[in-house]
């Protein structure tokens, strides 16, 4: 797949967190490694440790993590020229543990109140000309009116320049009033969309009321969307594209898979970093695949994505 020629590959639109992980469960540990994180971050930073040029559009607040999320996202290669600082407010941050390696265990103890600084003013035609994909996910839409229609903007302009645009539902309804209001959200943008990211079966389900693979791609298809990707979670991932549906189980190996942590996150950016590059909607499951698993296993912050020479690419 053969997309113009950009000074960026891929713009992210997210917001920032530092992320808290330990090993035990969140209530009982008494020490925890501190890094950058959230889904977009993540999406982000594992898309340029493969070696696609990634430019983000965020906000951060001069809080006391300020100089710790600028520094973390420079060293990840990412660019940060889009990123606002805000005067007032709080980085988000979070809790993760990885003492239940198959499930998840999350704490949000603040949402953070800079993201509800990113507004459509902060879109303009040359920062989404000069980039091959646009992505976003739902978790900057459940901040605020204003983060909703900055991304709307992102995509429709993108969207009527044909370039690409690339959605997670990533659907966590602790951050929503209803489910309601997630699904308003993800109908607002779908028309836009090129490429999806849907987990199955429960938030397939959720949204669209579809938990089997072909259903869902099926679904998607119908509604305009050119590259379905239906994650699957330990049975790997299916895509659909150009009429074409293929499987592609997770790649089997000895190692201990350590934590699901954000793996969803790992498999985007690896994914999109195969577009960036050339690859094929199917090809580009296989790396992605391999990005996931690589993080699994690793079971870290943003030092356990792969990078290029892990993978020889």
């Amino acid at each position: 797949m053969l997309l113009p020629q950009k000074d960026y590959d891929l713009l992210v639109i997210g917001e920032c967190f530092v992320e808290f992980a330990c090993e035990s469960d969140i209530v009982k540990c008494d020490s925890f490694k501190k890094d950058i994180g959230g889904a977009d971050l993540l999406t982000a930073a594992a898309a340029a440790r493969l070696g696609s040029s990634v430019q983000l559009l965020s906000a951060v607040a001069r809080d006391s993590f300020y100089g710790f999320i600028r520094d973390r996202l420079t060293s990840q290669g990412i660019n940060i020229d889009h990123v606002t600082t805000c005067r007032q407010g709080f980085n988000g941050l979070y809790f993760t543990s990885s003492s239940h390696p198959e499930s998840r265990e999350y704490l949000i103890h603040h949402p953070g109140s800079a993201a509800k600084h990113i507004e459509p003013s902060m879109v303009y035609d040359d920062l989404i000309k000069n980039s091959k994909i646009v992505y976003a996910s739902s978790e900057l839409q459940s901040v605020s009116k204003d983060t909703r229609r900055t991304i709307f903007k992102a995509f429709h302009y993108a969207h009527c320049n044909n370039i690409m645009v690339a959605y997670d539902p990533n659907l966590r309804l602790h951050r929503w009033e209803s489910l309601d209001d997630a699904k308003e959200c993800l109908w607002s943008v779908l028309p836009l969309i090129d490429v999806i990211f849907i987990s199955s079966p429960e938030e397939s389900k959720a949204l669209f009321g579809h938990d089997k693979p072909f259903e869902i791609i099926g679904f998607l298809w119908d509604r305009g969307v050119d590259i379905v990707v239906v994650k699957m979670g330990k049975e790997g991932c299916m895509v659909g594209h150009d009429k074409k549906i293929r499987e592609f189980p997770v790649p089997d190996v000895s190692e201990t898979f350590r934590s699901s942590t954000l793996v969803g996150s790992a498999f985007n950016g690896g994914y999109l970093h195969g577009i960036a590059i050339g690859c094929d909607a199917f090809e580009s499951a296989g790396l992605a695949n391999s990005a996931a698993l690589y993080k699994g296993i690793k079971g870290g912050g943003v030092d356990s994505l792969p990078t290029s020479s892990d993978f020889k690419l």
